[in-house]
């Protein structure tokens, strides 16, 4: 059996054959047409199209057609290839367009194939210049009219859909791409995207999984004596780290990217890739360290463009930031991403607003009355808002709030409402208030804090407030008209986000001469990362004494301490893009211990919901725990509600 032809050699050998034809006799029209059709067959296609257009009527409509097509379609195909400056980036696809469009209102095709074929490649340059609806519109138009799209335009229509935020349109249209084209790896890449994006981790991460498997990194020619680099291997084994990244498993999305920068250090949009995990290990200045290299490497990288924007955000350099996000927009005005990093910011930069509301009840199992210094039951509101950034740093704040709680002896009643200014940029933040307040009592009068903070470093910050007739002020000391002011110093260490412990000391000093000092230390670890459920570890210490002990008139322990141990399960019911439904169940034990009233075991459940909309959060939640006051079991119930509006610290 003979071997089989190739045509590529034999289009080679037709080429020659013309050009030696036409050397002796360029009025040779069999060698012109040999000629043109060779250059088609090994992809010259606009050369092809040059030279048809000098003799026309050589050829018939359908191989002139066809010969127009093939170059439109060699134009539409260069137009991806990467330009010399990223301003003309789109200039070659606009070209394309252009012509193609002025050959189907000039040149109306006569054969039914090639005027579909062009209607087809207009979708490819249509997606290239970030024109999705368009790209959409044009495919169902297509179906409308009873035409069979071609399959290898669906995977072009079903990253459209994406950009448009449509997964679930997307997913036939690239699992029929895959079908007919099972060896493209750029499709199968897309639909797993497509099933992250629907919320199908199930089937997504074992598709990344299986096409890294698939993939050889050196694969080898029958009698090659080295392989060659498979790049189809690096973006899927790139892509297969960041799946794991979104779903919740930074840490090992981390471990593979580091793991192939150690191979390709040189490669911007690995490092990229990096710097977007590094991100969401709440890493912002590791971040943008990789950012910058990924531009050192290559300036325009959109994907480290737009993480700077983020990570300078992040680190509270909003200026920076600014300057960052509008090279953005000025390199690729047309990137898809681009409403969504204006807004991150928009919404940083914008109106901070807190909204807390509670009510509790405390009781012994035994009787109506508590010894709780919260009361039988306790109530409050709070309201913190905050103006937009001024010169990038600054903030002035309005404040107001209320506590309640109903005591033996009547309802004491605290309230306080002023105004403070706020400043932060990169690693300091400090913040000044003062107000009024008044009391059921006459615990009230003018009130004031002053505080600042300082970031080390991604996993250090450590602050420092002060505080007149400060709101931590137990009411029960208030209804004997009893203020203290407040002194307190806190340290913090996030060194990723499966790991965070914190410390807090305070100093309470009462007008009555009693000074309470307080520690608490909080500790939090990852335990279990799946796409729609978080489990952490949870453990806390408290200690504290009172100058005073039981001769204040209020709850106020000579030495007590504490410590809890417990689980927190956090799971995504419900999540589309930015706005997602998370419920949250923590529960938690631990013994508490007062000096003259012994040890005993306070156990604590609570349940909340949460959810989450473009720079805004509304929860709501239940708890129920058994405390022991003066060696007293009690019974606690409390509700509680918040609305947080932006996203600044």
């Amino acid at each position: 059996m003979p071997p089989p032809a190739d045509p590529i050699a034999n289009a080679r050998r037709d080429l020659a054959d013309a050009e030696r034809r036409l050397l002796a006799d360029r009025a040779d029209n069999d060698a012109f047409r040999l000629r043109v059709l060779a250059l088609d067959a090994l992809g010259a296609s606009g050369l092809a199209a040059e030279a048809m257009a000098e003799r026309p009527q050589l050829f018939a409509d359908h191989e002139r057609e066809r010969l127009e097509g093939d170059a439109i379609a060699r134009r539409i195909g260069w137009g991806r290839a990467t330009a010399v400056h990223p301003s003309q980036r789109l200039d070659e696809s606009r070209a394309a367009l252009a012509a193609l469009e002025t050959l189907q209102r000039e040149s109306p095709r006569q054969t039914t194939w090639e005027s579909t074929r062009l209607r087809v490649d207009a979708l490819s340059a249509l997606n290239h210049l970030q024109r999705h609806e368009e790209v959409v519109r044009g495919y169902q138009a297509l179906l409308d009219e009873g035409i069979e799209v071609p399959a290898y335009i669906l995977a072009t229509v079903g990253d459209s859909l994406l950009a448009l935020r449509r997964p679930e349109d997307a997913i036939p249209l690239l699992e029929a791409a895959i079908a007919h084209a099972p060896q493209d790896v750029n499709a199968r890449i897309l639909l797993g995207y497509a099933l992250i994006e629907a919320e199908r981790f199930d089937r997504a991460l074992p598709l990344f999984a299986t096409l890294a498997a698939s993939q050889e990194a050196w694969p080898r020619h029958p009698g090659a004596v080295t392989g060659y680099e498979n790049w189809d291997r690096y973006s899927a084994d790139l892509n297969h780290a960041l799946a794991h990244s979104y779903a919740n498993d930074n840490a090992r999305a981390e471990e593979m990217l580091q793991a192939l920068a150690a191979i390709g250090p040189a490669n911007a949009g690995l490092q990229g890739a990096v710097g977007s995990v590094q991100s969401r290990r709440m890493r912002p200045a590791a971040a943008l360290e990789r950012y910058g290299m990924a531009l050192t490497l290559d300036p325009y990288d959109r994907d480290a463009m737009a993480g700077r924007v983020s990570a300078l955000t992040s680190l509270d350099r909003v200026g920076a930031a600014r300057v960052a996000l509008a090279d953005l927009q000025q390199t690729h005005p047309e990137d898809p991403r681009l409403e969504r990093v204006e807004r991150d910011l928009r919404h940083h930069r914008g109106i901070q607003a807190t909204l807390l509301a509670h009510h509790g009840r405390s009781a012994q199992r035994s009787a109506g009355t508590s010894l709780s210094p919260l009361g039988t039951r306790d109530r409050g509101w709070s309201l913190q808002v905050r103006s937009p950034l001024l010169d990038d740093r600054w903030r002035v704040d309005v404040f107001a709030h209320e506590d309640q709680a109903d005591f033996d002896d009547g309802r004491i009643r605290h309230r306080a409402a002023g105004v403070g200014g706020w400043y932060r940029h990169d690693r300091l933040g400090a913040w000044a208030t003062l107000g009024g307040s008044t009391g059921t009592v006459s615990s009230g009068g003018a009130t004031w804090t002053l505080g600042a903070d300082w970031r080390f470093n991604d996993a250090w910050r450590a602050g420092a407030t002060v505080a007149r007739n400060a709101r931590d002020t137990s009411l029960q000391a208030r209804r004997l008209g009893i203020a203290a002011d407040a002194a307190s110093l806190s340290v913090s260490h996030a060194p990723s986000d499966t790991f965070a412990v914190d410390a807090r000391l305070m100093r309470l000093r009462y007008d009555d001469g009693n000074t309470r000092d307080l520690f608490g230390t909080n500790l939090t670890r990852r335990l279990l990362s799946r796409p729609h459920l978080l489990v952490d570890g949870l453990a806390s210490a408290y200690a504290g004494r009172g100058s005073r002990g039981s001769a204040a008139g209020y709850f106020n322990p000579e030495r007590d301490a504490s410590a809890t141990v417990g689980v927190r399960l956090d799971h995504i019911a419900w999540r589309r893009y930015e706005t997602a439904f998370q419920q949250r169940l923590e529960l938690a034990a631990g013994p508490y211990w007062q000096r003259d009233a012994g040890t005993h075991w306070v156990p604590a459940v609570a349940y909340r919901h949460l959810w989450r909309r473009d720079g805004r959060q509304f929860e709501y939640g239940i708890a129920w725990s058994r405390p022991v006051y003066d060696g007293v079991r009690e019974q606690r119930i409390a509700l509680d509600v918040a609305l947080h509006w932006g996203t600044a610290r």
